[in-house]
């Protein structure tokens, strides 16, 4: 039986994911949590073969919280849920110690799919993310170019901007205060050498990074 653990600060999404999760035979649902400091604590205790983790939520979340609960629970699978498809966002995730990474867009059999593979200890990149990665290694694209530079936070922000989400909406998503995003916007301006929004899109549409 695959037990799995539950992490998304939308109790609407841990909803749905729980009923999907328990439908199958072969799995069950041993927790949740609605941010990851939650999940840190709660993990231990019930010591599920897999950690389903939503990548942006309150608290501990993203990069820190894989890093933290592999440190402290070498043998958890972990397979990362994310509202974002670009393909840096599942590359960082597997440098962090992810097993897996799959997009909320996917069709609710794939999650399960998804689940399995990595309970299984394989690793989970959907087919087209793939194919990205796969083109990217193959024309050679830099660890050195801006965008790659940026912080997880930092790249989140970004997607959000050139997207035509403003600084409220986004603080809004993220949980955080205004002056944060303001903050990490400047940030990544100054990092991709940027004068304003149109920049970011025209790089972002150069690279790839817009679907």
């Amino acid at each position: 039986m695959i037990s799995v653990y539950i992490a998304d600060d939308h109790s609407i999404v841990r909803e749905g994911m729980r009923s999907l999760i328990t439908s199958a035979p072969d799995m069950e649902v041993v927790g949740e949590a609605s941010d990851g400091d939650q999940a840190l604590r709660e993990i231990p205790g019930c010591e599920p073969t897999v950690f389903l983790m939503d990548m942006t939520m309150p608290g501990c979340s993203g990069l820190q919280l894989i890093e933290t609960i592999l440190r402290r629970m070498p043998n958890l699978r972990v397979l990362v849920l994310s509202m974002h498809q670009e393909e840096l966002y599942a590359t960082r995730t597997i440098r962090a110690g992810a097993h897996g990474f799959i997009t909320k867009t996917r069709p609710p059999g794939e999650l399960l799919d998804a689940l399995r593979q990595v309970a299984r200890g394989q690793i989970y990149i959907p087919l087209e993310l793939a194919h990205k990665l796969a083109r990217d290694a193959l024309i050679g694209h830099s660890e050195d170019l801006p965008h790659n530079r940026l912080t997880q936070r930092e790249y989140a922000v970004f997607i959000d901007l050139v997207q035509g989400m403003t600084v409220s909406d986004i603080a809004e998503k993220l949980y955080v205060s205004a002056k944060t995003v303001s903050t990490h916007k400047a940030r990544l301006m100054e990092k991709m050498d940027a004068k304003g929004i149109s920049d970011l899109v025209r790089y972002a549409m150069n690279h790839g990074l817009l679907s």
